[in-house]
């Protein structure tokens, strides 16, 4: 991408120390599940959403929370390190919380999270001006508020847990989420989230149809292929970075939408191709 090209995004989400654990067989109830391995990696909805951004070339300011702690302390400058902009970042006193992520050998994953690390608010003295915002948090402070109503295109991730109303130009949300629920209640529930400034409403599925929605049409998109993988981690978010950076691009929304999935399919398969790569290389020595 050109610098012309580039743009400014303020991504404001969760930066998570996820813990993964590879099962090796699917939970199930009362059951005794043994793990592999485990590894722990930075993850949570803001950073790979904005991981993804600044990969495919756009200058990215984190806005999220870090405790004050040396897991903290390192991850504030494993993100400096990477290119983004850290500025927006709160630092909090107290220890880490680790999100714990079981996945089983088909790729489904369940993710614990601590209460405490997902009420955790987002900090921002005073509105911002940027080129697009990309929020994924249930509540925001008035100053989050004004600069998502301030910004050209605003995307949000469409809040499940008591979320409260935020300026959208899309909503991205997730078939899994709402199982068996009409896509115009899908969209009823976006749009008292969205306000008026609401335009469309994206719902993934997986590697399945993904379903455009503006109140009255419902578009469909499949992807080119499909690829199975042993860790989808971050997919959804990825979907998300590769959606804002076609718009972005003036892309028509089926057209954005078409290639975000497709971006996320090739991301899915190199970054499985390089853990397996890791392990061989690993397994050698």
């Amino acid at each position: 991408m050109t610098k012309e090209a580039s743009k400014r995004i303020i991504v404001i989400g969760h930066i998570n120390h996820d813990r993964i654990w590879r099962l090796t067989e699917p939970l199930r109830a009362g059951g005794r599940i043994a793990w592999s391995s485990r590894e722990t990696r930075l993850g949570g909805g803001g950073y790979f959403t904005a991981r993804r951004l600044l990969d495919l070339g756009h200058e990215v300011a984190l806005l999220s929370n870090l405790m004050s702690d040396a897991h903290g302390e390192t991850a504030l400058g494993d993100l400096e390190a990477a290119g983004f902009d850290t500025d927006l970042i709160a630092r909090r006193d107290g220890e880490t919380d680790f999100a714990d992520i079981l996945l089983d050998p088909t790729g489904e994953r369940t993710i614990l999270s601590s209460v405490r690390r997902l009420s955790r608010t987002f900090l921002l003295d005073e509105p911002v001006h940027t080129d697009a915002i990309y929020v994924n948090a249930p509540k925001l402070p008035k100053t989050i508020l004004a600069s998502l109503e301030r910004a050209p295109l605003a995307v949000s991730q469409l809040p499940l847990r008591e979320g409260e109303p935020r300026p959208a130009d899309v909503m991205v949300g997730s078939k899994a989420d709402l199982p068996g629920m009409a896509l115009s209640d899908v969209w009823r529930m976006a749009t008292k989230l969205g306000t008026e400034r609401l335009t469309h409403l994206v719902m993934t599925d997986g590697p399945a149809t993904i379903s455009i929605y503006d109140g009255h049409t419902e578009q469909r998109v499949s992807l080119a292929r499909t690829v199975s993988v042993r860790d989808t981690i971050g997919a959804g978010d990825g979907f998300s970075a590769g959606l804002l950076h076609g718009l972005l691009e003036g892309l028509e929304i089926a057209v954005a939408t078409q290639r975000a999935g497709d971006m996320t399919t090739l991301w899915l398969e190199s970054r499985e191709q390089a853990a397996q790569a890791c392990a061989t290389e690993k397994s050698t020595l």
